[in-house]
């Protein structure tokens, strides 16, 4: 992984310290649910998304209600992808990690994989109240290639 992008941020106007690989490689574990912005030409598209991780790449599962997704279209003409994971519990206690990469189909015979991970870490959620509608499910996963993560934490002194 690499921290590129976290060279661009400037220390003074951050509140916090930038996160190791190792950091990251934890937080993105424990956190199952981000936002996936995807782009076709200069038009942006983000998706609220549950992920599966493991070191060096995270792995979607999209549920689709209808053919023309605007999920998958998006999806399609992006060529390198932004998975955002945050949480804060208060101004002195966050995490924020942004993930890069292009996306990548999987076949059917990825799927037992891709579930191992998604049950690990990823939320789903409850579909009972779509009825009769056509649902279909489609993987992806993303190979991370760049990475970057801030984070504050409460001082032990101030507590």
């Amino acid at each position: 992984m690499s921290d590129d992008v976290a060279d661009d941020v400037t220390p003074g106007r951050v509140r916090g310290g930038q996160m190791t690989d190792a950091e990251i490689d934890a937080y993105l574990e424990t956190q199952g649910t981000g936002v996936l912005s995807l782009a076709d030409g200069n038009r942006a598209y983000a998706v609220p998304i549950s992920f599966g991780y493991e070191s060096g790449r995270a792995v979607f599962a999209y549920w689709q209600f209808r053919p023309d997704s605007t999920k998958l279209a998006f999806t399609e003409t992006t060529e390198r992808a932004c998975l955002a994971v945050y949480d804060f519990n208060a101004q002195t206690d966050w995490r924020s990690v942004l993930a890069f990469g292009p996306l990548r189909e999987l076949g059917t015979d990825e799927w037992a994989e891709i579930g191992e991970l998604m049950d690990e870490n990823a939320w789903s959620p409850d579909l009972t109240g779509v009825g009769r509608r056509q649902l279909s499910i489609v993987g992806f996963e993303m190979p991370i290639e760049e990475v970057t993560g801030l984070k504050r934490e409460p001082d032990a002194a101030s507590e």
